[in-house]
């Protein structure tokens, strides 16, 4: 027997068993309905049309099913963000790789001012992050109620030293909103101390995570006070405990890139020792407290702030003392500053992203909570990605 035929014959006995063993895993196994390491729900087996079928739709719906559903899809995976970066891409399914184990999402729905969403485009659409800004702007103007703006950047933005990327787009979108908002009084350019932050080695966002800190929270609660004229009140850094709560933070930037060889974040919470003394409620249900604990045992670790997604989160003194209200209109990066804030004020948390309720009408929110102070958090991804600020009234 030749050579050619032995090796014939042994690529044969190596991979025959091999795509059996997929195809049977594949008919064996139950369909997985969403991937922790993804962080990401996985396509089902979709229903047949003869309409999804002539438009295309069913083919493109059973290929995204095999592939989240193919058997030992999680290992396969890493391997695939461990050979990209072998190969040296630099990047994993849009997600970079930067120095000191940094993770950034660089591709992006971009929603345009005509309706269209553009996925996976590391860009923005002028008109459309204009008329965010103005709405912001118009909402401030028409308010006689202290008002701070506080867009948080994302990882591409803050930690732009840590990518061999171009800052072009990044630099772009944050002079867009320096022209159109920085003569309103409240609004907070909080990037460039966020750059400072990250240059001089101190970690203010999560490397595997879009967050901010529990350090960068604390930076953000300084400078909403100091907005609001309230810089005397800022308690400093000293008078917290910081505890750290988990070593095994894997955030969403690590699940969409795929990158398993990354080493984890670490969460902190900063305690003062009086967090009992505050009553926590998310959508009518009173909460452990600022920290819902149950979390650090789960992949989403970063829910273990104010116990993840809600509608509606209020925060008040359970002795009853009388404060003013800070009604917040937020995504999830409000989530760890509120502890900061709630030592000041009673809380009124509003999610802006809410597929339940639109909370747009910043007016009329801020008469029914009765508010004596209104705070904007919301990341500059979600600003490019929806339209949610440009509803703002």
């Amino acid at each position: 027997m030749n050579v050619k035929r032995i090796t014939e014959i042994l690529t044969l006995a190596v991979f025959l068993p091999v795509i059996f063993g997929f195809a049977i895993g594949f008919l064996l196994l139950p369909d997985r309905e969403f991937s922790e390491q993804e962080n990401r729900s996985l396509r089902t087996l979709p229903e047949f049309t003869l309409e999804k079928l002539a438009s295309g739709r069913f083919a493109e719906e059973i290929n995204d099913y095999f592939a989240d559903q193919f058997p030992l899809r999680d290992p396969l995976v890493g391997i695939k963000g461990l050979a990209e970066i072998a190969m040296g891409k630099g990047e994993n399914d849009g997600v970079l790789l930067g120095r000191d184990g940094y993770l950034a999402k660089r591709r992006f729905a971009m929603r345009c001012r005509d309706g269209r969403i553009l996925p996976d485009i590391d860009a923005f659409d002028e008109e459309h992050v204009r008329d965010a800004a103005r709405a912001i702007k118009r909402v401030s103007d028409g308010t006689e109620l202290p008002f701070s703006i506080f867009l948080t950047g994302r990882t591409l933005d803050v930690a732009a030293s840590k990518f061999s990327y171009p800052s072009a787009y990044s630099d772009a979108l944050l002079s867009l909103l320096r022209e159109e908002l920085g003569d309103v009084e409240g609004y907070i350019d909080s990037v460039p101390l966020y750059r400072e932050k990250t240059e001089a080695g101190e970690e203010v966002y999560y490397r595997t995570d879009h967050h901010w800190t529990t350090l960068g929270a604390y930076y953000a609660y300084g400078e909403i006070l100091r907005s609001f004229g309230m810089e005397e009140e800022i308690l400093p850094a000293s008078a917290f405990e910081r505890v750290t709560v988990s070593d095994a933070f894997y955030g969403t930037s690590w699940s969409a890139g795929g990158m398993k060889f990354v080493s984890p974040d670490t969460i902190e919470l900063w305690l003062l020792g009086d967090e009992d003394r505050y009553e926590v409620t998310a959508d009518g249900r009173t909460l452990e407290g600022f920290y819902s604990y149950r979390y650090l045992e789960e992949k989403d670790q970063y829910s273990l702030f104010l116990d993840g997604t809600h509608d509606v989160v209020t925060v008040k003194r359970r002795d009853g003392v009388e404060r003013p209200t800070l009604v917040l209109f937020k995504d999830s990066f409000a989530n760890s500053v509120a502890p900061f804030l709630a030592r000041h004020f009673d809380l009124v948390l509003l999610n802006l992203s809410s597929v339940r309720t639109d909370y747009t009408n910043i007016t009329a929110y801020c008469e029914e909570y009765g508010a004596d102070y209104v705070l904007l958090i919301y990341t500059l991804e979600n600003v490019v990605t929806t339209n949610k600020m440009n509803g703002l009234r």
